[in-house]
């Protein structure tokens, strides 16, 4: 082929060989390499293209959320700018379309302006890191709904739905058969380019007030119901600086060309400096410069230094910043034309704080009064194609400083006082590192969902061994006992017991759906003390029952007793007759329960309402005593003859509040007890204890169900560690709880550890519990949460989160909590959890279908009989024919003590003995 060439060429010279016949000799193979060079580069742009389209299918998407306090320096913005620019080049062989850093500020579906973040999925982890001072990076898949994170608990597959409740479930997800929903929306679109060449300097905007701050006021006014969206999107590519130079050098060349100027119009001829005029002119006059006869004409001036500076602009040799190629779309969704049309000039208008010497205009007609902007046909399909893909494929283009887009760079700052903006509480510690995921494994306490170093989000927990006390403060309604909550439930599933006090009963309710599951459903007992209804099922306690109980331990009963009406009366040291008097009775009633059950009666066993009648009633009291030792009558017959008439009311009046409320003397006029704490630590029970609703007992109720957790935890005493089953109490709103303790919770606190007994308090204010119990509290609990406080709040749990501002603590966020806790034995930095509502985390164990299984269960579980035979049998019936239980005892100490049984009783399935002398529901216990 060269010889041929060659040949050709020698002959050409040598004028051998005509043009035309050279043409003809070489048109064969020129058209072979003109078709292949158009074949590859066809290909090549096609796979460029392909692989543009391929990179922006995976795009990496962070949310980056401002503190209160946001308030970014230059300084702060410089290295943000320059790690946005190397997020869009950490993939090689990218496409220009494909690099673009998008930032999406918005309304995020509840009206909340907030700020995306998307880049290339390979700069995913570079995004995550954060960059700016007091803004959390999150990633953005931690906002959606919760369905990912639904929790299975190993053991306890979730069951199968009904296909009537899966159905409704369908219809409410789908819509199908629902309301309709929102209408049709009109979608309004302008793309943003700069009015003049963009070497001339937009105004950068101003850090207060905040140029945001119109967005987030437009954003405010949409109807997020209806689907209402509006969204201001920013574009950026880094620029390199090679070819910012060598625009440099092209900017100053032109203003070499126009030479002297003043406000962009050549000084001296008339004319615009460096036209194709005055080109064309000194090409007709031989290339030299214009000059008139007679000397008229003059060399053209040089450009001054301030020409070429004006004629660089913002490109400045010295200035060497960032700079980026800017793309800038408007997206508006209105329920209305007209409505859309409206909020898109608003959010427009956001970019009118950069006007000055350059200014923003939409690309599209604009100069009539149709302005449909890239709403236009031949826009719209290009329009929706990057703003749905990411492309940056601008109109023109355009340059632009990090100087000049710092503001739409960066999230709201302090000075945007709009209150739909969404933001933090504060910047706290990631997550440690050694913190476990929360994946449905036993054995852990739940937290909540945590953000990582590098923005992921995951739901954590703590070992349980970790969590030995546990505290969790903050404002009411701020989650603290959802989180409660999940953490009984999960605990319940994970073969641990769970005492659960609610004073008001909210979260009981709240709770039992979730605990139909066959795993626990035999484990869970209510004793709800509101319940009023004469139908209503109700279990039983007795504090002074013996059964099962040797004739030794009724000191233990006395101490139990006394010690929680006395707390529950704040007695204290004080009240030395009333005290003593309530000893003694409660000693012959003791003894007089343990009498019953050794004649094979323990359904006559007296109860604490029987106490008023010992001592009031001298008749009764004789009959009594006749039956006791001698050493039990002598305070009777010789001491309390003594006493003021005035002693024996104070001890009555703590029982008559008692009796006064119709739940309370079901529940503790019954002689045989169902509820039995300490057999609920050992074989792992779930308890919901609603003590709200009894009127003036509700503290002496709550005192006394308090001192019997302290008691049956101390009578764990002498048991090795290893072998006790361990029991997580659950005490919400500790305040009110604290004031029917008298002290009681401190001791808990202090003494139970060892016991395996661990508290878990919530309370609105620390500093609102007695001392004792604040100390107490502080200084044992191993988990320490807390939510939003006030001001003086928060200063006292600063000092006990370090790393959490007392500002900080206060502007949190509902469902977001200040952490610290031990892991492995060590104290955690304190970190930032999101709560997690347990409708959605736990969804798959909701099962409201299976609750009247559940009262059956209970029934079983707890022995629980109708509140109207319990009372007709407590107090007898009203025709006479059922005497009251006090009078049914007189009749039993009346006959012949029964011969001792032949073989010992046998423990029944619920734990107490004796099961063939409890009464069937609705019979009675009357001796003919």
């Amino acid at each position: 082929m060269g010889d041929v060439v060659s040949s050709v060429f020698s002959s050409v010279v040598s004028g051998d060989v005509p043009w035309e016949r050279l043409l003809c000799e070489v048109a064969w193979w020129l058209g072979w390499v003109a078709g292949i060079g158009a074949f590859v580069m066809g290909a090549g742009f096609g796979w460029w293209r392909v692989r543009a389209r391929r990179l922006l299918e995976e795009r990496a998407v962070v949310e980056l959320v401002p503190s209160q306090g946001f308030a970014p320096s230059a300084q702060d913005m410089a290295p943000h700018a320059a790690r946005l620019a190397r997020a869009s080049q950490t993939t090689q062989w990218t496409p220009r379309r494909a690099q673009g850093v998008r930032l999406r500020h918005g309304s995020d579906g509840q009206g909340q302006l907030s700020l995306r973040l998307e880049g290339p999925a390979t700069s995913a982890a570079l995004m995550r890191l954060p960059s700016l001072p007091d803004v959390q990076v999150r990633s953005h898949q931690g906002r959606r709904a919760h369905d990912s994170e639904r929790i299975t608990f190993e053991g306890a597959d979730p069951l199968p739905r009904p296909a009537a409740t899966a159905e409704r479930q369908l219809t409410k997800g789908s819509g199908q058969g629902a309301p309709a929903g929102p209408g049709a929306l009109y979608v309004a679109r302008a793309e943003l380019v700069l009015a003049r060449p963009d070497h001339l300097r937009l105004t950068p905007a101003a850090l207060d007030p905040d140029p945001l701050q119109v967005l987030a006021d437009a954003c405010a006014q949409l109807d997020a119901g209806r689907g209402e969206r509006a969204e201001l999107v920013v574009d950026v590519v880094p620029v390199a600086s090679r070819r910012v130079a060598a625009w440099r050098r092209r900017l100053m060349h032109r203003a070499g060309q126009r030479g002297p100027s003043a406000y962009g119009e050549q000084i001296g001829s008339g004319r615009r400096g460096g036209s194709w005029m005055s080109v064309l002119a000194e090409g007709l006059n031989g290339g030299k410069p214009l000059s008139s006869a007679g000397g008229r004409g003059a060399a053209k001036p040089l450009p001054r230094q301030k020409d070429l500076a004006d004629g660089v602009g913002k490109f400045l040799p010295g200035k060497d910043a960032q700079v980026f190629a800017v793309q800038v779309l408007v997206r508006v969704t209105g329920a209305h034309p007209a409505r859309a049309q409206a909020r898109l000039h608003q959010v427009m208008a956001v970019m009118d704080g950069w006007s000055g010497e350059n200014w923003w205009r939409p690309v599209g007609p604009r100069r009539t009064g149709w302005r449909p902007y890239s709403s236009v046909w031949w826009r719209r399909r290009s329009f929706d194609r990057r703003y749905t893909t990411g492309e940056f494929a601008p109109a023109r283009r355009q340059w632009l400083t990090a100087e000049e887009l710092a503001a739409l760079l960066r999230p709201a700052n302090v000075h945007c006082t709009a209150q739909n903006v969404v933001r933090t509480g504060g910047t706290l510690a990631p997550a440690p590192r050694g913190l476990p995921t929360w994946a449905g494994q036993p054995g852990v306490v739940p937290l909540g969902r945590v953000t990582e170093a590098d923005g992921r989000t995951r739901l954590a927990c703590l070992p349980q061994a970790d969590v030995l006390f546990g505290a969790s403060l903050g404002k009411s309604g701020f989650g603290k006992s959802e989180l409660a909550l999940l953490q009984a439930i999960t605990l319940a599933y994970g073969g641990f017991g769970a005492w659960f006090l609610d004073p008001h009963g909210a979260a009981v309710k709240r709770a039992l759906p979730y605990l139909t599951h066959p795993a626990v459903i035999d484990r869970v007992q209510v004793i709800d003390l509101s319940a009023k209804k004469p139908g209503a099922m109700v279990a039983a306690w007795n504090p002074l029952s013996m059964e099962g109980r040797a004739e030794e331990e009724v000191q233990d009963v006395i101490g139990a007793v006394v010690a929680g009406l006395a707390a529950a009366q704040g007695w204290g040291d004080g009240a030395p007759r009333a005290r003593a008097i309530l000893s003694h009775a409660v000693e012959i009633l003791a003894h007089l329960s343990y009498r019953m059950c050794q004649r094979g009666r323990p359904d006559l066993q007296p109860t604490v309402f029987t106490i008023p009648r010992l001592l009031s009633d001298e008749e009764w009291r004789e009959s009594v005593l006749a039956q006791m030792p001698l050493r039990l009558q002598q305070f009777w017959r010789t001491t309390f003859p003594k006493y003021e008439g005035s002693a024996v009311p104070v001890v009555t009046q703590t029982i008559e509040q008692l009796a006064t409320s119709t739940s309370l003397r079901a529940f503790l006029g019954q002689p045989r007890s169902t509820y039995d704490v300490r057999r609920v630590m050992d074989e792992r029970q779930i308890v919901l204890l609603r003590c709200s609703g009894t009127g003036s007992g509700d503290q002496i109720i709550t005192s006394l169900l308090l001192f019997d957790l302290f008691r049956a935890g101390h009578s764990r005493e002498g048991i090795d560690p290893g072998l006790l089953a361990t029991l997580f109490a659950f005490a919400d709103e500790l305040r009110a709880i604290d004031g029917a303790a008298r002290g009681y919770i401190a001791a808990i606190l202090e003494q139970l550890r060892k016991y395996e007994v661990r508290l878990m308090a919530m309370t609105q204010m620390a500093m609102r519990l007695s001392e004792e119990t604040r100390l107490a509290l502080m200084q044992n609990q191993s988990l320490l949460s807390a939510a939003a406080a006030d001001a003086d709040e928060a200063s006292f749990l600063a000092k006990r989160l370090p790393g959490a501002a007392a500002m900080t603590l206060m502007q949190q966020p509902k469902w977001h909590y200040a952490v610290r806790a031990t892991l492995n034995g060590r104290p955690t930095p304190t970190f930032q959890v999101a709560g997690v509502p347990i409708h959605e985390v736990l969804a798959n164990y909701h099962h409201p279908e299976r609750l009247p299984q559940l009262e059956k269960a209970m029934d079983k579980t707890l022995r629980r009989r109708p509140l109207r035979t319990v009372l007709t049998e407590l107090d007898g019936s009203d025709d006479g024919r059922m005497p009251g239980l006090d009078d049914r005892i007189l009749t039993e100490l009346g006959r012949r003590p029964a011969p001792p049984a032949h073989k010992p009783p046998a423990e029944t399935a619920a734990g107490n003995p004796d099961d063939d002398c409890w009464p069937e529901a609705g019979s009675s216990s009357e001796v003919a």
